[in-house]
């Protein structure tokens, strides 16, 4: 599947500009900073380390298989590029060999 056919599978939109590529280590940083606080104020959801563990128990789902990592964003999540009609969202789409995966967050102000 192309980073466009798991976008729109996962509803999100199919523009191909929207989406960059990025390396495991940021892919992590990005998710594991987006689920520890809200994308409108930052409050405090959960630690840092729960956060993280997350990501690794959902990464853990494709083992064994070759990933690539996309996201709207970059590391510091100051910007990103809207792929949903939510004041904020911001996520990474993981590809492998033979599933996808989307952890995917939107927000309101």
């Amino acid at each position: 599947m192309t980073v466009v056919e798991v976008a729109r599978a996962f509803g999100l939109a199919h523009d191909r500009e929207i989406y960059r590529s990025i390396g495991s280590e940021e892919a992590g940083t990005i998710v594991t900073r987006t689920l520890r606080g809200d994308l409108a104020y930052d409050s405090e959801i959960m630690s840092a380390a729960v956060a993280a563990d997350l990501w690794r128990q959902f990464v853990a789902l494709f083992d064994g298989q070759a990933l690539e990592f996309i996201s709207n964003t970059g590391v510091d999540s100051s910007s990103w590029t809207p792929a949903t009609s939510a004041t904020f969202d911001v996520g990474v789409l993981v590809l492998g060999t033979t599933k996808a995966g989307c952890l995917w967050v939107e927000d309101e102000d």
